[in-house]
């Protein structure tokens, strides 16, 4: 490992991040609260790290290696992550560290969990902060991997080879340009979505606010009551519409500046999201009545996306509700969105490898291929495919055991496990449900579920693949 080259990428970040701590300590300044001395003393402590990583770190810009970049990877979410918590620490905030890293991770993975039950009572700078960690880790792991590493000359598009829709089907003549496009095309819906929300009867602060954490499909509000605070159809309508077109591939801002509506169309994971969110309309109605048609389409659309605005507390919406949203925890919107999840591009995948398995015993002398729209299914999908679910499943038993060891309810540590490894936010039960906070869960619970939100929106590659020991041989 060069961990040289390593530190010196994550010293460039660590820099942008103290730049970023700048705007929340203006605008506490400027509203005269005591929160702008924690965000300009974290600001400043982060550029100073920061800087003084960089000058001590080489600055030649050579090629990192593979095991690197999952080193550089899980580095530059954890550094992001500890450094982004401190101005949740610092006084005037009277939260443990745990508390912070926790809101902080939560903010940075999209999550959208909270361990702050007075929201309301939080300085501007501070709400402005977790809805800028949103905005930015949302679109962030994109940029990043597509636009800062390969001008570094170290390979970005590998770093974050998870998100295989970027891979796959990137429409531009060359990466940089595709990412520009993608980039505006965020940007632009980002703006969109926040007009609309003034509009629509939101203050220009939530309005900005909640567009930055809706297009991020994070869901962190400026008040306790998320949206229901509003009591406004409109703002409802806005935020369902934003929030679907969110949880589509980014790419398709590419498609729609080239004109290529057709592929758009023949998208198969945009027709599997679209079909999923109907199912679910179509059962909850069925179970709870179709009076309250809005409120299901908003709470399945925000679940669904892992965006995790809450209009209604669906906990009270009887068994059937908590065990269709016990399954929308886990569902993810499309791969090549911000949204987490198992996400449709591998459910429309196993689909089809369950179909064509089905016909090979039924005609076992015929050959039937697995196909995802014209192009067939290889074994490197397959196998990715299988490595997620297998990851995935087991991270889920790993944590409830921990949560359930500490003393627990299970429903609580298996839906507090699901959001968070989903990276939706509102969890089930009386304890972490749509209407609370984490704050109450002990310390420990919290690190377990920090870990978790990580692991998945790292989609676990980066991080596990540490733990192997052959990685760290001279020879890989």
């Amino acid at each position: 490992m060069r961990f040289g080259l390593i530190f010196a990428i994550n010293a460039r970040m660590l820099i942008c991040c103290g730049m970023l701590m700048m705007v929340p300590a203006l605008m506490d300044l400027f509203y005269q609260h005591d929160m702008a001395n924690a965000f300009t003393l974290a600001g400043g402590f982060t550029l100073a790290v920061g800087f003084l990583l960089y000058f001590l770190t080489p600055k030649e810009q050579e090629p990192l290696y593979p095991k690197e970049m999952f080193l550089t990877t899980t580095l530059m979410w954890l550094l992001y992550a500890l450094f982004a918590a401190i101005p949740f620490y610092l006084p005037p905030n009277p939260v443990s560290f745990a508390n912070a890293f926790f809101e902080s991770v939560s903010g940075l993975t999209t999550t959208g969990a909270s361990i702050f039950s007075t929201i309301d009572k939080l300085s501007p700078g501070t709400l402005f902060w977790r809805s800028m960690t949103q905005w930015f880790g949302g679109i962030g792991i994109i940029v990043v991997a597509l636009v800062v590493l390969p001008a570094l000359r170290i390979g970005g598009m590998q770093l974050f080879a998870t998100e295989s829709v970027i891979l796959s089907e990137r429409i531009s003549p060359t990466v940089r340009k595709s990412v520009r496009d993608i980039l505006i095309y965020f940007v632009l819906l980002t703006m969109c979505c926040g007009v609309c929300l003034w509009v629509a009867g939101m203050g220009v602060f939530d309005a900005i606010n909640h567009a930055m954490t809706t297009m991020a499909t994070g869901g962190f509000s400026t008040h306790d009551e998320s949206i229901a605070y509003y009591q406004n159809t409109s703002i409802e309508w806005v935020l369902i519409g934003f929030m679907f077109l969110a949880g589509l591939p980014l790419v398709i801002g590419p498609h729609i500046f080239h004109k290529q509506f057709s592929s758009i169309k023949s998208n198969v994971q945009i027709m599997t999201f679209v079909k999923g969110i109907i199912i679910s309309i179509v059962i909850l109605g069925c179970a709870c009545g179709w009076q309250n048609v809005r409120l299901i389409l908003f709470q399945v659309v925000s679940i669904m996306t892992t965006t995790g605005f809450v209009v209604s507390d669906y906990n009270v919406w009887g068994p059937v509700a908590i065990a269709v949203f016990m399954i929308l925890l886990v569902s993810g919107a499309c791969t090549g969105s911000t949204s987490g999840g198992i996400k449709m591009f591998r459910f429309a995948v196993v689909g089809r490898i369950l179909v064509q398995r089905m016909k090979s015993l039924v005609q076992p002398h015929a050959v039937f291929v697995a196909r995802y729209g014209e192009k067939v299914i290889d074994t490197d999908i397959v196998d990715g495919v299988l490595f997620f679910c297998g990851m995935f499943c087991i991270t889920v038993i790993c944590s409830v055991i921990a949560l359930s060891a500490l003393d627990l309810d299970y429903m609580t540590a298996l839906s507090g496990t699901l959001t968070c490894v989903s990276n939706v936010g509102p969890a089930l039960g009386n304890v972490i449900g749509p209407t609370q906070s984490f704050e109450n869960l002990p310390d420990a619970a919290k690190w377990i579920l920090s870990a978790d939100m990580l692991l998945g929106r790292l989609e676990f590659t980066s991080i596990v693949v540490l733990f192997l020991p052959f990685l760290w041989r001279k020879n890989v």
